[in-house]
């Protein structure tokens, strides 16, 4: 019995033992590792700098008029004091009026003498034989110009009516030897009876010719040839300018059709003859009426500008010539007390247009923005110049290169200051980024600017300051820690969780946080399980 009982344990124990070793050896052994669950938040991207506090006002400076540059006497980083020069504008127009009307306030003041009422009837005599001079040019001008256009449209319709005869004369050429060796439907019979359907189309206003007898051809009298004809019938300048430009298109297709021609031994040397005479006619042609239509466009330009030049020269005179009128009826008539205070204010208002084309400084201080070069029209009321001075308070940074490229004019920055320590937090702006570098120790780093949000007693000129400048910001985003993401082959790679597993998946990346997050702009999908650290 006893010997049963410990029989029975054995097996027992066997058949323990056999399971417990089935179960190891089958089970699967699933690797231990640590990951996040990819969400949507919010990250925010942020470069830290030091800088210190420093004094600075800035102006920004404009012409209250509109005008072309003539002198810019301060570049960015000068120095000036108050009522500096710093842009100008032309001018001259304005100094010599304000002269005038300086000379004109005199006279009135001294009152005129006899010698100077004979001076000033001198004058208007001489203003009016100006103008009597002046308005016989410009007829004079008008007079020729309207017949040295007109010559040059008679001539461009004289090689109207010599190119569409030549062109015509050219189709029946075409068509004698198109009848002779090109009347069937190869690929040459082809070609040239389509490129001569469409010069007949052009030169003579016919559809479908493209085999047409030269007898049939001769019937024919639309297209450009009647635009000419109804040029030479009535010979408008409305009429041949578009003659012009129509027989010139009609020309090169004759001239395309023309060079369809194949030259095979089959033409006779006859035949080869009128062949390269009408591609020379045509030729010359497209020259003719090219530099007829130049010639008109040409003589109608100089016409315009000596027209312009004597009418200019007419108003020119007639304001003499009432500016003298009127000087001598001022000596006539003597001055009165109003006449000598109406110059005054009219000397104060040339004087106020003058000082319209100036900007000075109205600070002592450095020029910080300077956008006006010589020669460039200037808008009014646009800020080309700002001056900063050393009453309000700046903070300038030095940021290495790796960092400028984040940030941008507007940019807020979180800032601590040393003599306040951390717990006291100030806010500023960009205002401004130096486009040169600056290098320290052997880095190369960007001068930038920051303007205080609200003015603060505390604040002090030399101050050290601790700032984190908010670069940017990503809402609703999915993000997820920069540790888990690896590079393979020049890619970003992260490991996701699949089946017990991982698998490897490639991504795409966008801002880094100041946590050390990262945003996912591609390879990701919100829930997706990424693997942050994997045991050896």
């Amino acid at each position: 019995m006893r010997s049963f009982k410990k029989s029975i344990v054995i097996i027992l124990t066997v058949i323990i033992a056999g399971a417990g070793v089935y179960f190891y050896a089958t089970r699967t052994v699933k690797p231990k590792y640590d990951f996040v669950v990819v969400k949507r938040g919010d990250i925010t991207q942020e470069a830290s700098v030091t800088g210190r506090v420093k004094p600075a006002e800035s102006v920004d400076l404009a012409f209250e008029r509109s005008g072309k540059v003539a002198k810019v006497a301060a570049k960015i980083g000068d120095r000036v004091r108050v009522g500096a020069m710093l842009v100008s504008l032309v001018n001259g127009d304005i100094a010599a009026q304000l002269l005038q009307a300086k000379a004109k306030l005199e006279e009135l003041q001294k009152g005129a003498r006899p010698e100077e009422i004979q001076s000033a009837e001198t004058a208007v005599a001489n203003a009016k034989r100006t103008v009597e001079n002046a308005e016989a040019n410009l007829s004079n001008a008008k007079s020729k110009a309207e017949a040295d256009l007109q010559d040059d449209y008679d001539a461009a319709l004289m090689a109207l009516q010599k190119s569409v005869n030549l062109a015509r004369n050219s189709l029946f050429v075409l068509t004698d030897i198109q009848m002779a060796h090109f009347g069937g439907s190869d690929q040459n019979g082809v070609i040239i009876a389509e490129k001569k359907a469409e010069a007949v189309h052009a030169l003579l206003g016919e559809a479908n010719a493209d085999r047409a007898s030269n007898s049939l051809l001769s019937t024919f009298s639309g297209g450009v040839f009647g635009i000419v004809q109804n040029a030479i019938t009535n010979p408008t300048h409305d009429n041949i300018d578009p003659a012009l430009a129509k027989t010139s298109a009609a020309l090169y297709k004759i001239q395309t059709a023309l060079y369809a021609v194949p030259i095979t031994t089959d033409l006779t040397t006859a035949e080869k003859t009128n062949l390269a005479a009408e591609k020379t006619n045509i030729n010359t042609e497209i020259s003719n009426i090219s530099a007829k239509e130049q010639a008109i466009a040409v003589q109608a330009a100089a016409n315009a500008s000596a027209i312009s030049t004597a009418k200019a020269d007419v108003t020119a005179a007639t304001n003499a010539l009432a500016a003298a009128e009127d000087a001598l009826a001022l000596k006539k008539s003597g001055t009165v007390p109003e006449q000598i205070k109406a110059q005054e204010a009219n000397v104060k208002n040339y004087e106020a247009q003058l000082m319209k084309t100036v900007i000075s400084s109205p600070i002592d201080g450095i020029v910080t923005k300077q956008e006006a070069k010589v020669g460039e029209i200037m808008p009014a009321n646009a800020a080309i110049v700002s001056v900063m001075s050393e009453k309000q308070l700046r903070i300038e940074a030095d940021i290495p290169e790796a960092d400028i490229a984040k940030i941008k004019i507007g940019d807020t920055a979180s800032m601590t200051l040393d003599a306040y320590g951390s717990d006291t937090f100030f806010t500023a702006k960009v205002i401004s980024i130096d486009p040169a570098e600056t290098i320290i120790a052997g880095v190369a780093t960007y001068k930038t600017t920051f303007a205080f949000i609200s003015e603060d007693g505390r604040l002090k000129p030399g101050m050290t300051v601790n700032m984190d400048i908010l670069t940017a910001k990503g809402n609703n985003i999915l993000a997820i820690p920069e540790r888990s993401i690896f590079v393979k082959d020049g890619e970003k790679y992260i490991r996701l969780v699949n089946d017990g597993g991982f698998r490897e998946q490639k991504i795409e990346t966008g801002l880094r946080g100041s946590g050390g997050e990262v945003e996912i702009t591609f390879g990701l999908s919100e829930g997706d399980k990424v693997i942050i650290f994997l045991p050896e």
